[in-house]
């Protein structure tokens, strides 16, 4: 018998401060106890997503704007044909 995983089954809101007020992140907790973290719907690893929570609650404690940013992942660059960055 399975049961429903309930997304973000953790919550948020850290000392009653919404982190998270885009619902950008979401974080699923397996049956197993593992657990599986998404970013705009992508899946990223648990540690990035703790991560992010936390910089999200200290940037919002030293009074900064924390909710545009990207989560701290490197796309990488692209190179024309003769190997610049372009």
């Amino acid at each position: 018998m399975s049961s429903k995983i309930k997304p973000n089954d953790g919550g948020h809101k850290a000392f009653g401060v919404d982190i998270d007020p885009n619902k950008d992140l979401v974080h699923n907790t397996q049956e197993d106890g593992s657990c599986h973290a998404y970013y705009k719907g992508s899946k990223v690893k648990y540690d990035d997503y703790l991560s992010e929570l936390e910089s999200r609650y200290h940037k919002n404690s030293n009074g900064k704007d924390f909710t545009s940013r990207a989560l701290g992942l490197f796309g990488g660059v692209t190179f024309d044909k003769n190997g610049k960055i372009i």
